[in-house]
């Protein structure tokens, strides 16, 4: 499997300073995307909520790329992915093998392996016909630094930019 980042690959080509942001940042601020922030794990279960609940609210032929590190990751909100699947074309949903998740027709699992770059990164790619977006984030420490996992600090971005959007698809694509 070739070794990919997204964040090291689009990091660099999102303009602007780094910001950090709480949980509230992208409900109050009215900024035009795309931004780079600095946050913890709240704050990016809060921004993919907001892109999942969108996948939720009619049948499309939308895809998901969804990266959780590890799948166990993922428990917490594999019911909502099922609903997702319901509704959308199909979700690929990667991550270290640590979980065996319930399989779903729509859902395809891409394993990583242990060393692999997207391992250390939470990402959501939402490819849609009518909006594309794309948040990645680089996990700055690594499991087991904090006894509260949600402490854990992440640099990265958020874009709807479709074209930096269709480059990153194109990426992911190369490990399916």
């Amino acid at each position: 499997m070739q070794n990919i980042s997204l964040y090291k690959k689009f990091f660099p080509e999102i303009n602007g300073d780094v910001k950090e942001v709480k949980e509230d940042y992208f409900y109050k601020t009215p900024e035009k995307f795309p931004v780079k922030f600095e946050t913890s794990i709240p704050t990016l279960e809060m921004i993919s909520k907001i892109l999942e609940e969108v996948l939720l609210i009619e049948e499309s032929e939308a895809v998901a790329y969804v990266g959780f590190q590890k799948l166990s990751r993922a428990e917490a909100v594999h019911d909502r992915y099922h609903l997702i699947a319901d509704k959308i074309k199909k979700v690929y949903m990667f991550g270290e093998k640590d979980k065996l998740l319930k399989p779903h027709s729509d859902i395809k699992f891409v394993y990583l392996p242990p060393k692999h770059d997207l391992i250390k990164e939470w990402f959501l790619i939402v490819d849609h016909p009518k909006r594309k977006s794309m948040l990645v984030a680089y996990d700055l420490d690594g499991f087991g630094k904090y006894e509260d996992e949600k402490k854990r600090n992440f640099i990265g971005f958020k874009t709807n930019n479709p074209l930096l959007v269709k480059k990153g698809i194109k990426l992911i694509k190369t490990i399916l």
